[in-house]
């Protein structure tokens, strides 16, 4: 049986991880259009690569080579794709919290409801939710940066031009 210290840690947390994932959600929106553009742009360098190495294939071409292609090729579908993490990442983790919420509530609240299934109910909202929430916020992390890291670069670029004009 779990402890009512415990239920309230999980509710708590529970409420916390949900009001985070809204939080993850506000900080990429303003970003999507970097992003985005910062996809398109991979999207375009994968798409020239591909018909390059599409244009070199030959019937004597290695299976080595035909894999490579075909890796390019998924690589290239997976660009086109808007981010499944940004979409069904978002939404199951907000969701698994948010049942966490409701099962924790009603375990504090209903004695009814002080039973091993409402606890097992949620133990299996609450730790999935965190795992997921872990894996969303590290995709969303690495997302941001590289954005980050191609605006610098970006910015250096301006930089050298500007001082080798002078």
């Amino acid at each position: 049986m779990l402890s009512e210290a415990v239920v309230s840690t999980v509710l708590q947390a529970s409420i916390t991880g949900a009001g985070l994932v809204l939080a993850i959600y506000a900080l990429v929106t303003p970003l999507s259009h970097r992003i985005f553009t910062e996809r398109a742009k991979i999207l375009d360098s994968k798409i020239e690569e591909f018909e390059k190495q599409r244009c070199e294939l030959t019937l004597d071409s290695s299976e080595k080579e035909i894999k490579q292609l075909q890796k390019l090729s998924k690589e290239r579908e997976q660009m086109k794709i808007f981010p499944r993490y940004l979409g069904a990442g978002i939404a199951v983790t907000f969701a698994l919290y948010m049942c966490s919420v409701v099962f924790s509530s009603f375990w504090l609240l209903y004695t009814d409801f002080r039973t091993l299934n409402t606890e097992i109910d949620i133990i299996l909202t609450f730790w999935p939710a965190n795992t997921l929430f872990m894996v969303v916020g590290v995709l969303v992390t690495f997302e941001v940066f590289q954005s980050m890291k191609k605006e610098f670069e970006e910015i250096k670029e301006k930089q050298k031009r500007v001082k080798s004009d002078k």
